[in-house]
């Protein structure tokens, strides 16, 4: 296996070679001696006459025994090291699955080979793990094969809104250990914890997008927004059952916001709004549907006539409500007569005072306090002026929703709301937070039904059903085909992250027909995209994976001590210049 030099600086020492080399060029000029007998006399050292000068280079045994040296001196300071066979390590990529990643997936994916290729060899066995910052997802590879990591990265497909990223960062860095790295990859300097080693793909773009729409039975409204600090220009036109009306050109302001509205086309009951297309083309079409909400039958039973007034008031202004007679609706709007037992099914109760009940005249002055939760989330009681509570009986596990002065005025329990106070005698039907109450429980009670509707979602939120339960194969048929949702998709029904239209079914029954709309308005805005690295590993803590994950060469005490006995091979004169010596110094006596 061939080895890492982990400290390249002892590569200097290969400067030793050119000084060996021109040591090796200085040679001693030979003395000229004439004598007759020149052939009698013994062969003489050359002595200089005029000290060192250049002459050709002479290849002796010192001079490769001193190169030999300065190689192994080289070797040894260069640090050498072998990569462990027992060593591992996991390398894990978290991608950044906001939808505004879609523009800069080749930009990703280079990136994402390249800071593979860095970790690459730092250890004998390497796990790649490519996961998206959406914990929701599952990871979209793991193993030893880069070529299948990097191919997942290629094939990814961005499709979440803004949502928070720790989480599954946290999970990359659980994953690769102290001995591994953790990279995230975003396009937004602003997603980037400052400890997290991050490579930053995005760069500015212009983007003109839809920003949402309101649509009722008859007609629509839709905003277009312009992410971009110059005025831009777009066509944008309707498509409905394979047609298209004529173009028409708007003009936005820089940031500018405008608003388009229209009626559903004739006979139509889905149409698609389209942009001319830019980069991102997520937000350039808009599917709706004409929402048909689920149908609800009601029956008043209330005596009262303030109650009952405002009860049917209320219910015919909640879409899909229809009321229907005594005892046959899904939902009962009756008075209750305090200590007796109420029919089950979905109601509102209101306390029927006992007629000459003196007592309940009195105004009480305690304030109204509500407890948290959804029905009364931030509603103010503080107007509410009654008699206080009444006698109606509250089960065991009731969800109270307002006391005063340590008494229940209201509570909800099996899909029944109670109104525990004498309704006529109080002001409860000019308070806006009781408006609001009853409302909440009659679309609750309205999207409990087990009823199949027709209405748009923002991409990716959540979709009720009804109570009817899940039992049963359920089925989505999007543009790209139909295919049965997993359990785990059952039990928390979403539109789908691509804007279209769906179709949810169980078996033969449509439970949900719909249009999935892009509305997250902070993925359209490029403006502060950019390409970066930061929060990168430091030197130190690289070399000490390095170190904890190779070994040194055994042999470097050896090789210095070779190097030193070669040094003293090369200075120790050979056996013929000793006697040439010992000869000149005895005819110089």
């Amino acid at each position: 296996m061939i080895p890492t030099l982990s400290n390249l600086a002892g590569l200097w020492a290969l400067l030793g070679i050119p000084v060996v080399v021109a040591i090796h060029f200085l040679q001693q000029r030979s003395r000229t001696v004439r004598t007759s007998t020149l052939f009698l006399m013994e062969a003489l050292a050359p002595e200089s006459r005029e000290g060192r000068q250049w002459e050709r280079l002479r290849f002796s045994r010192a001079f490769w025994l001193q190169i030999a040296a300065v190689l192994l001196a080289t070797w040894v300071l260069a640090q050498p090291r072998w990569t462990r066979n027992e060593s591992a390590q996991v390398v894990v990529a978290v991608l950044d699955d906001s939808v505004s990643m879609r523009v800069f997936r080749d930009g990703t994916a280079r990136a994402v080979e390249k800071a593979f290729s860095q970790n690459e060899g730092r250890a004998a066995h390497t796990e790649w793990v490519v996961m998206t910052s959406n914990p929701r997802h599952p990871a979209l590879y793991r193993g030893a094969d880069k070529r299948a990591a990097l191919a997942a990265v290629s094939a990814w497909t961005p499709s979440s809104g803004t949502h928070e990223t720790e989480s599954a960062l946290r999970l990359g860095r659980a994953l690769a250990g102290a001995s591994g790295a953790t990279w995230f990859f975003t396009d937004r300097r602003g997603r980037a914890p400052a400890d997290q080693p991050t490579a930053g793909v995005g760069r500015r773009i212009n983007n003109v997008g839809f920003a949402g729409a309101r649509v009722g039975r008859n007609e629509w409204r839709a905003l277009v927004r312009n992410y971009s600090s110059e005025a831009l220009s777009r066509e944008w036109w309707v498509e409905s059952g394979g047609q298209k009306s004529a173009p028409q050109r708007i003009e936005i302001e820089p940031g500018g916001l405008i608003e388009l509205s229209a009626k559903f086309p004739e006979g139509a009951e889905s149409c698609e709004l389209v942009l001319a297309g830019d980069e991102f083309t997520l937000d350039d079409r808009l599917p709706m549907v004409r929402p048909v909400p689920k149908r609800l039958s009601a029956s008043m039973e209330m005596n009262g006539e303030g109650a009952r007034v405002f009860f049917r008031k209320l219910a015919e202004s909640v879409e899909g409500v229809e009321f229907v007679p005594r005892d046959s609706g899904a939902l009962r709007l009756a008075d209750l007569q305090d200590g007796s037992v109420p029919p089950k099914g979905a109601a509102i109760f209101v306390a029927r005072a006992p007629a000459g009940d003196d007592a309940r005249r009195t105004v009480r002055t305690a304030p109204a306090v509500a407890e948290r939760h959804a029905l009364t989330a931030g509603l103010n009681w503080q107007g509410l002026v009654g008699t206080g509570a009444a006698g109606l009986r509250r089960a065991e596990g009731a969800e109270v929703l307002l006391w005063q002065g340590g008494e229940a005025l209201a509570w909800v329990a099996d899909r029944q709301l109670f109104l525990n106070f004498d309704w006529e005698t109080s002001n409860a039907a000019r308070l806006p937070s009781m408006v609001l109450l009853a409302r909440r429980f009659i679309e609750e009670t309205q999207a409990y039904q087990d009823a199949g509707y027709t209405a748009n979602f923002d991409a990716g939120s959540r979709i009720r059903t009804g109570g009817g339960g899940l039992a049963g194969a359920l089925t989505i048929e999007t543009g790209g085909g139909t295919r049965e949702l997993t359990v785990a998709e059952a039990g928390v029904l979403r539109a789908p992250d691509e804007p279209g239209f769906f179709t949810i079914r169980r078996g033969d029954k449509i439970l949900v027909r719909g249009s999935a709309q892009f509305a997250d308005a902070r993925q359209g805005d490029f403006r502060e995209c950019e390409s970066f690295v930061s929060g990168a590993r430091d030197a130190r803590a690289e070399r000490e994976v390095w170190m904890l994950n190779s070994r040194g060469d055994p042999l470097a005490n050896a090789w210095l001590l070779l190097m030193g006995g070669l040094l003293m091979w090369s200075w120790w004169p050979r056996a013929g210049a000793l006697r040439e010596t010992r000869v000149n110094e005895g005819r110089t006596a």
